[in-house]
């Protein structure tokens, strides 16, 4: 499944709760940020350009593996690869 404009993504930003057992710290509830994807690169189709959800609508360049965002509703469209 390849990344498409439209498709809606979500990345982690921050967590709202960690457990703790003995010395080691988990983060177990992360907040997530949500965001259109609006462009995918022609050389690396894992490079996209997000307009985020949110009140300003900042709009940036995300790597699926680098900056670890996941797919949560993909689009139909058929006119980007």
């Amino acid at each position: 499944m390849g990344l498409k404009k439209g498709d809606l993504i979500r990345w982690i930003i921050d967590h709202d709760m960690y457990a703790v057992s003995g010395s080691d710290v988990q983060p177990i509830k992360p907040v997530y940020a949500y965001g259109i994807i609006i462009d995918v690169s022609l050389s690396d189709s894992k490079n996209v350009v997000v307009c985020r959800l949110e009140k300003d609508g900042s709009t940036l360049m995300m790597h699926m593996i680098h900056d670890g965002f996941e797919i949560v509703s993909s689009t139909n469209s058929t006119d980007n690869p």
